[in-house]
């Protein structure tokens, strides 16, 4: 299988100091009623490292996640994100961050052009920007032939990778992804792993 070429994706380059920590947690901890999904973790994730949460269903790696993405609130414990408390700055990380959740949940009904420049509206970016962005982003995810197409028509690899490409409009500083190659066949998750590598190396 040949190598994808390297794109260029300069603008996507997160700023900040090489190795500094993003996210730190203390004896981190989150209740529903009296169940403890996530009891007391401490972890720290540093800029440019790819990380990640490993267990079985119902170990607390969803939990985990929606506190960082600042949707939910710990019970207790510490968390700082991008030296910020979520609970108190959640809209603010919120504009830092980029998800790609389990489930592709791309508009079927319009182009892949047309999911990047509504997701980018939607973070307020100006037309000009998103633009720009949406060349740089179909060209680093491999879907510059698939621009007017419509998602409907994409395979299970291509709206994979146009998910992952639009969390990255805003240019993130942390990207976090559920699971990200599920369902995907071998060439396909090659692909997309390859994506990720580059973004990684990229300070993403």
């Amino acid at each position: 299988m040949s190598q994808a070429s390297s794109p260029s994706l300069g603008e996507v380059k997160s700023p900040g100091t090489p190795g500094e920590a993003l996210i730190r947690a203390k004896g981190l901890v989150k209740r529903y009623g009296d169940f403890e999904a996530v009891a007391g973790i401490d972890f720290e994730v540093r800029r440019g490292e790819s990380f990640g949460f490993l267990g079985p269903n119902g170990a607390g790696k969803s939990s985990t996640m929606r506190i960082i993405a600042a949707t939910s609130k710990r019970s207790g414990g510490e968390i700082e994100i991008l030296g910020k408390d979520p609970d108190k700055s959640g809209p603010e990380i919120r504009a830092h961050l980029g998800v790609v959740p389990q489930s592709d949940n791309l508009d079927t009904q319009i182009s892949v052009e047309e999911n990047l420049y509504v997701y980018g509206r939607y973070f307020g970016l100006s037309r000009p920007f998103i633009r720009k962005k949406i060349d740089e982003l179909l060209e680093f995810a491999q879907l510059e032939e698939k621009r007017k197409t419509k998602v409907e028509a994409l395979s299970g690899g291509m709206k994979r990778r146009l998910t992952i490409a639009r969390s990255l409009i805003s240019e993130p500083e942390i990207l976090m992804l559920d699971e990200p190659t599920t369902g995907l066949d071998p060439q396909a998750r090659h692909i997309l792993w390859d994506r990720l590598f580059r973004l990684k190396e990229l300070g993403v």
